[in-house]
């Protein structure tokens, strides 16, 4: 498993990026875009550590299907061979947040706070797929593809997101742990391929989706981006910084915020 770990001071902050995204690629680039501006600035004030899961970058290939169980695991194998000590601040992109979730509920000791990114969130196949219009022959291939639903055949990663789903939602609650919900922006531009009533449908479900996963702590807060999408590292990077040192502070301090 690679990662990238720098900075000093405690809690630190463990990043489990959205599925294809590799951070050591993000790396190579001359100017720093997405998570790696991100840990660049959060390395100024506390230690950081991000990796590639197994089919990402120069990580092994994965062994076999992947479940969030699978993938908690071996971040708990990367966090040890790193020796970064809990507890941690967990960050989960999209289908990292799934994981991160499984990681809060399964070794509470171990976490501090959790920033959620556009999270995935259990119930968003279903939902989604109550939004499809009817089947038709000349329906574009995004379509198709969430009509058939996640492959994990199609992805190197080899991540069955349905399994993930099923074991996130049975995390309900971090308890009173500081949690922020960074999520996209209403006026974010739909996805390639998708029909724009579809898409508004699709919004609107989302939406109701990232106001749901405050419930997920008893003090929670949710951020909104002006206007990126789904990646709001690349497009509003600041947000999530803003987000991880808040709850990065508020740990440090002892202070808990009253919403």
């Amino acid at each position: 498993m690679r990662y990238v770990d720098e900075g000093e001071g405690v809690p630190a902050v463990v990043v489990d990026q959205g599925q294809g995204l590799s951070i050591e690629r993000g790396f190579e680039r001359s100017k720093p875009i997405g998570w790696t501006r991100v840990f660049k600035e959060i390395q100024k004030s506390t230690r950081i550590l991000m990796h590639d899961r197994a089919g990402l970058g120069s990580s092994d290939p994965a062994p076999g299907r992947q479940t969030s169980i699978e993938m908690v695991e071996d971040l708990r194998g990367v966090l040890a061979a790193a020796q970064v000590r809990p507890p941690y601040v967990l960050v989960g992109h999209s289908i990292g947040g799934f994981n991160v979730r499984l990681f809060a509920g399964k070794y509470p000791g171990d976490v501090a706070g959790m920033v959620l990114v556009d999270s995935s969130h259990p119930d968003q196949l279903t939902r989604f797929a109550s939004t499809l219009p009817p089947e038709a022959p000349d329906e574009t291939m995004p379509l198709k593809l969430m009509r058939r639903g996640p492959d994990a055949t199609l992805s190197g990663e080899a991540i069955d997101i349905r399994a993930c789903a099923e074991q996130a939602r049975g995390i309900t609650t971090i308890g009173m742990k500081p949690l922020v919900v960074v999520s996209q922006s209403p006026l974010a531009l739909g996805p390639p391929g998708i029909p724009l009533p579809v898409w508004e449908k699709m919004r609107i479900v989302w939406s109701e989706l990232q106001g749901d996963l405050l419930r997920l702590s008893g003090t929670s807060e949710q951020l909104i981006a002006s206007h990126a999408g789904h990646h709001i590292q690349l497009e509003e990077p600041g947000l999530i910084v803003d987000a991880i040192l808040g709850v990065v502070r508020e740990i440090q301090s002892g202070v808990r915020r009253i919403h």
